[in-house]
């Protein structure tokens, strides 16, 4: 009896072993951590003063920052409200800030909650 209790003891214990490794377990990746507040903080306070810079040369009259959102890493969309404040009218520049510039700009007329109210001459960018 005792072989016998050694088979069964080790064909349970290579059906064990044998499950255990032929289940797949999740992969474990090293993912970045993504940057802390203090660098996201950074390449935002980039993105506005190098756009706010970008838009007085280019003799835009800026009078507030209407939004700045991250797009994807190293780049950013700056909208900035033009003067007089409550024009409606915006600047939308896409700022790379791998390279620490501007690289495309948009200069939108009246928005959407600017609207064609009353007063609105119907006029886009430009009139």
């Amino acid at each position: 009896m005792a072989p016998l209790r050694s088979v069964v003891a080790l064909v349970s214990f290579s059906a064990l072993l044998g499950t255990g490794c032929a289940v797949r377990t999740p992969e474990r990746r090293m993912v970045p951590d993504m940057p802390t507040t203090v660098q996201q903080e950074v390449g935002y306070d980039d993105a506005i003063r190098l756009s706010r810079d970008y838009a007085v040369t280019q003799g835009y009259d800026v009078s507030e920052v209407a939004e700045a959102t991250q797009v994807r890493p190293n780049y950013w969309r700056v909208r900035f409200g033009l003067g007089p404040r409550g024009s409606g009218r915006l600047l939308d520049l896409s700022f790379d800030a791998e390279q620490r510039r501007v690289v495309g700009a948009t200069e939108l007329g009246k928005t959407a909650t600017g609207g064609s109210g009353p007063g609105d001459t119907g006029g886009g960018p430009g009139r």
